[in-house]
Order: C-alpha cells, then sequence, then structure tokens
C-alpha cells in the first residue's frame, strides 16, 4: 500500500477510544501547554500587531483568537493563533526533526468553536494530526537551512483540519498533497517576526488544503517521491518507518520534548544545566568569571551576544544564560526592551562564550551539549546533556504541565480564571460543550 494511503487510512478510520489513554493525557497537557502559549503571546509585539491586521478584514466572526478579544473567520483565527503561540516561544518540538504541536492546537480551536466539536474531538484531531506530522518527520531538513517545524507541520496542520473536518480518505490523500505544495520555513528567519509567520501560514495553509479537498480538489498522493526525490534527495532513502507500527501504542506523539522556557529550543539543554549548577555550587552572577556553551553547527544560530530587539534575545545564548545568573530563573519578562537594554544584563552577556563543534550532525539538538562554569574561586564546574529536561527520557508529570500553564497566563488570566481553564483542559474529553471554555480564554479575565 502507498504510504499516502496507509496514512488517510488511520486519519479516517482511528477514533478517540482507539488512542491509548496515555496518549489522551499527554495530548491533554500539550493542549494545556499551548493554550497557555496563545495567551501570553496574544501579548507580545507580534501577537498585537497580528490582532490589529485582523481587525482590519472583513470575515463572518466564527472564531475566537485566543488571548485576543477578538472574533474573525476560522482562518483568521487560525493563523493569529498560530501567530501567538509561536510569538510566546513556548512550542513543544519532536528532535531531532523538530515538528511542533504549534501546528496543530492553534488549528484544532478555531475549529472546535465553529464545527461545534465536543472534548474529545478535539483530542481525537490533535492526537491523529500530532501523529501523523511527527511520523512523517522522518528526518530533518536543518542541514540545508531549512526550519522543519513549518515545513512537515503544514501536513500535520492538514491532516488536523481533515479529520475535524470528517473528510474521507480520498480527500485525506488530497489534503496531504495540496499541504505539501504550501511547505516551507527557513533558519535564517530564527529570531525575527517572520518565525512565527511561517508556522502560523503552515496552520492557516493546512486549513485551506483541507477545506480544499473538502470540495475534491485533487492533490499529489505520491508522497514517497516528494519525500525521497525533492525533501532529502535521497531515491534509497527506507520510508517504512513512517507508518511502521501506526496506531499501535506508543504513539509517536509521545517523541514531542516539552518546552519549559519562553525561548528558543536550541538553548534549552544548556539552561537545564546552569540551573543545575548554581543550585549545585550557590552561584550568582557575582561569583562567576566566565561560561563556555559547547554547540553544534546548527545550534549555533543562538551565538547572539549582542542581541538587537525582544525577539533576537529569545534566540541568544548570551542573553539567556546572563540573565538566568542574574535572577535564577528564566520567564517571559526577560524578553522585554528594558531588559535587552539593562546594562547589568549586558555585563553578564559578556561572561558567555560560544564554541562550535563543527563536527557534531548538522542538524537541531545534536551532539552531547556541554557547559563548563569557572567561578572566581578558580573551581571549573562541566556538565553534559544529551537531552533537555522534558524530552521523552525525563518527561514532565501532570503537576509540572500544571505550573507551567500557571507561570505563563500569570500575566493574562486572574488567579481564578486561570485555575478553570486548567481544570477544563485537565478534564477535556469529558467537556461535550466548548462554549465556556473558549469564553474564558477568547476573553481572558
Amino acid at each position: 500500500m502507498a504510504l499516502a494511503d496507509e496514512l488517510a487510512e488511520f486519519v479516517v478510520n482511528t477514533k478517540f477510544s482507539d488512542i491509548p489513554s496515555e496518549t489522551v493525557e499527554f495530548t491533554k497537557h500539550l493542549t494545556s501547554k499551548i493554550v497557555a502559549a496563545m495567551l501570553y503571546g496574544a501579548t507580545t509585539r507580534a501577537g498585537r500587531g497580528t490582532s490589529d491586521y485582523i481587525r482590519q478584514k472583513w470575515g463572518v466572526p466564527k472564531a475566537g483568537v485566543i488571548g485576543a478579544r477578538l472574533r474573525c473567520s476560522t482562518s483568521d483565527a487560525i493563523f493569529a493563533n498560530g501567530m501567538t503561540s509561536h510569538a510566546a516561544e513556548l512550542e513543544d518540538d519532536q528532535f531531532s526533526c523538530s515538528v511542533s504541536d504549534i501546528n496543530i492546537f492553534p488549528v484544532i480551536f478555531p475549529l472546535a468553536e465553529s464545527e461545534g466539536l465536543s472534548g474529545k474531538d478535539l483530542i481525537e484531531a490533535s492526537a491523529i494530526g500530532l501523529e501523523v506530522m511527527n511520523r512523517v518527520g522522518l528526518k530533518s531538513i536543518s542541514s540545508q537551512g531549512m526550519t522543519d517545524l513549518p515545513f512537515f507541520g503544514v501536513i500535520g496542520s492538514a491532516v488536523t483540519a481533515a479529520k475535524a473536518l470528517n473528510l474521507n480518505a480520498e480527500q485525506v490523500k488530497w489534503a496531504i498533497g495540496i499541504a505539501v505544495g504550501r511547505a516551507s520555513g527557513y533558519i535564517v528567519n530564527f529570531g525575527t517576526d517572520s518565525h512565527s509567520v511561517e508556522s502560523a501560514g503552515a496552520c492557516s495553509d493546512g486549513l485551506l488544503a483541507a477545506e480544499l479537498a473538502k470540495r475534491d480538489l485533487t492533490g499529489t498522493t505520491d508522497l514517497e517521491r516528494w519525500l525521497r526525490d525533492d525533501v532529502w534527495q535521497d531515491s534509497s532513502l527506507d520510508l517504512a518507518p513512517i507508518t511502521a507500527g501506526l496506531g499501535d501504542a506508543p504513539w509517536r506523539a509521545h517523541d514531542t520534548w516539552v518546552k519549559k522556557y519562553p525561548c528558543c529550543f536550541l538553548t534549552h539543554r544548556h539552561v537545564d544545566m546552569m540551573r543545575e549548577i548554581m543550585a549545585e555550587t550557590s552561584s550568582t552572577n557575582d561569583d562567576i568569571s566566565n561560561i563556555e556553551i559547547h554547540t553544534g553547527p546548527v545550534d549555533n544560530i543562538c551565538d547572539r551576544p549582542t542581541p538587537t530587539d525582544t525577539e533576537d534575545a529569545r534566540f541568544s545564548f548570551q542573553h539567556i544564560i546572563g540573565c538566568l545568573t542574574l535572577d535564577g530563573e528564566i520567564d517571559s519578562h526577560h524578553f522585554t526592551t528594558p531588559k535587552v537594554d539593562d546594562t547589568a544584563i549586558a555585563r553578564a552577556r559578556e561572561k558567555v562564550s560560544v564554541t562550535t563543534h563543527e563536527d557534531w550532525p548538522k542538524e537541531f539538538m545534536s551532539g552531547v551539549a556541554e557547559i563548563r562554569v569557572t567561578l572566581k574561586s578558580g573551581a571549573v564546574v562541566r556538565k553534559t546533556r544529551a537531552k533537555a529536561l522534558g524530552s521523552p527520557d525525563e518527561p514532565l508529570k501532570k503537576e509540572e504541565f500544571k505550573e507551567l500553564f500557571l507561570k505563563y497566563t500569570k500575566p493574562v488570566l486572574s488567579r481564578g480564571n486561570a485555575a478553570a481553564v486548567w481544570e477544563t483542559l485537565d478534564h477535556l474529553d469529558e467537556i461535550d460543550q466548548l462554549d465556556e471554555l473558549m469564553e474564558r480564554i477568547v476573553f481572558p479575565e
């Protein structure tokens, strides 16, 4: 059976009852993370600008933009949610091919509202979209200067929309094929708002693909040729792993690494290690002489000693580690203009240097990340880490997801409203009508 046929049959025939219970729980937890991201992201420059752009457009208000106090067309709501979820830099990714849940949840929430879906329907479409996306992202294209997240993410968006819109198997194949033609994304855009525009565009393009396929517009069904010849340019590439065990537990959705800090994921291993060193040595910035970051030939995109603005700072090892040594934490307020311009943070950034290992694999999260901290006492503390906390090897617990949700919604939601939204998301599979949830997160209090 052709790859497109296998994936389409899985999408159409898989129901909520077929999804492993641990995958249902994990999907709910990821949902809470990205709801928090969209709420917080709506307050960023990119979020405010996108909402302002949409307010100037005409459209039938069928769905809400999370956190923006705005109702608009379903497609505009999906684009705006795609922007805010990425503007927050709180997306959760699979590695080494960094496909992300921000191509899933920004799509399904507006569709859930406009199509009258239940909580189970939302989880079903999300889990299936995430599963197909994670599988198609067989290997990274970052060595080509491309960003996996929107490039393969548009397929996840299309599948999520196709499931929500109840497309048949033939239409699902066409939706994937139409989405293939919209695949794009470039690493050079890291640190700019265009990085968010790329993934938001993939979200709205996924809806476009599903809507056109629903009307029997066709797309390629030769995914083998696309992946082997056009994407990875390897005619002998084994694609069997994409569908091997499809539908069986454990689902590939669990390959997703969960973000804990609102900055580029490529810095998170070093943030985890720096936090451990500071805790173990009881050290602060005043105790530190210098910090050496060791990283690979793609991750060094975050070697940015003097970030120029807030988005640039989210991709700067120097800014992120500098803020951590001064404040003992990394939070959303560290990526504001006053913090970028802060002289104390600028001095802390000067202590951080980056060494790039060109012999490491040319892919995201390559090699074993290392950090070396030289204290003013003369002691040198060294740590290494292959994966960040929150990866499949060290998954977060439910309470840790709750802490992240409350942390990043604190500037947006009242304490009582945040607790109510978390409780609803935690029992999403028991909710038949999502109207109250949508009211709380579209018009936050």
